[in-house]
């Protein structure tokens, strides 16, 4: 489970030039140029339609508009801001119209990613796609750190045991085995076994101790982590946010062992003379969505996580009838 040595997930999508702007001629007119010029493009009306897929799954550049129509829907700062908390490493070009205040606004945006540039929209075209070239020339290496990332992330959550996380915190901060053992009150070969498996999951075939510290250290102190095990209650926290309220009641419904049935008809969406079940894609819709933004294979699974860390599982108002 060494992160390098993990294969690309085969369902992420070859680079495109992501445009997302709900001006419908600007979009169309953007696009064909690009295309034109050999860019592989895609267009969005909105950031909702942009959203409607897994960010993680995205590769390329995303132009993105700031403003968008009708008011109340989500605006380009909106998106950036979902771009951000889902940790995507696409970079961004802001698209701004003659307003300055569009401009102060994307100035104040750069300053946040260097992989950031804004553009009146009345800015020649040529310049754009300059700057389009060498923002997908960087993608792949943006991607490849939040790849590793991503991963070890995982691995601290998923792949460690409980035990392994305290044992290799404790490596961390220096101990000896013998010190973990009688810390914890274990036998020394119990710790010995339980630090190689750790370290297995996390380095392969090394087991060089500053390549830990390299590894790890790095990680932690960008999430502000004292150990492992803060570090994996933290992630699976930040998960548990990028979820909407419908997305988590029906997860936790799940977790819980309710049914496809039972979820429907808390939320309304089982009509009684439905003989082809369509509520069962709808409840499996909403499951996926909050699956994906989990980073969850299934629903076991986050049942696991929110075994190892009670407290953060959310809580769960009495579900009312919502549309699916």
């Amino acid at each position: 489970m060494h992160p390098s040595s993990l294969s690309p997930d085969p369902q992420v999508e070859a680079p495109l030039v992501h445009v997302v702007d709900d001006y419908d001629e600007y979009r169309d007119g953007l696009l064909y140029s690009l295309r034109a010029d050999d860019f592989a493009a895609r267009g969005y009306a909105s950031g909702e339609a942009f959203l409607a897929e897994p960010l993680w799954l995205r590769r390329g550049v995303v132009t993105l508009d700031i403003d968008f129509e009708p008011p109340g829907s989500m605006n380009g700062l909106q998106l950036f801001n979902r771009l951000l908390a889902q940790r995507c490493p696409m970079p961004v070009v802001f698209l701004t119209g003659p307003h300055g205040g569009d401009v102060r606004l994307a100035v104040q945006q750069v300053t946040r990613r260097a992989d950031v540039d804004f553009f009146s929209k009345q800015a020649p075209l040529d310049e754009l796609k300059d700057t389009i070239r060498r923002f997908l020339a960087r993608e792949p290496a943006l991607r490849q750190a939040a790849e590793h990332e991503r991963r070890l992330l995982q691995i601290v959550l998923d792949g460690l045991t409980p035990a392994e996380r305290e044992v290799i915190s404790r490596v961390l901060r220096g101990q000896t085995n013998y010190g973990i053992a009688r810390a914890l009150n274990k036998e020394e070969g119990v710790v010995e076994l339980q630090r190689a498996s750790a370290l297995k999951k996390l380095l392969g075939d090394s087991r060089s101790p500053q390549l830990l510290v390299e590894t790890l250290r790095p990680l932690l102190d960008h999430h502000g982590a004292v150990s492992l095990t803060a570090l994996a209650e933290h992630e699976l926290l930040h998960r548990l946010g990028l979820l909407d309220p419908l997305a988590r009641d029906v997860l936790m419904a799940a977790v819980d062992g309710r049914s496809d049935t039972q979820i429907a008809r808390d939320h309304g969406w089982l009509g009684e003379a439905d003989r082809e079940r369509r509520h069962r894609a709808v409840v499996q819709g909403h499951l996926d969505r909050a699956l994906a933004l989990m980073q969850a294979d299934a629903v076991r699974q986050v049942r696991k996580w929110l075994g190892y860390f009670a407290p953060c599982r959310p809580s769960s108002p009495s579900p009312s009838p919502s549309s699916p």
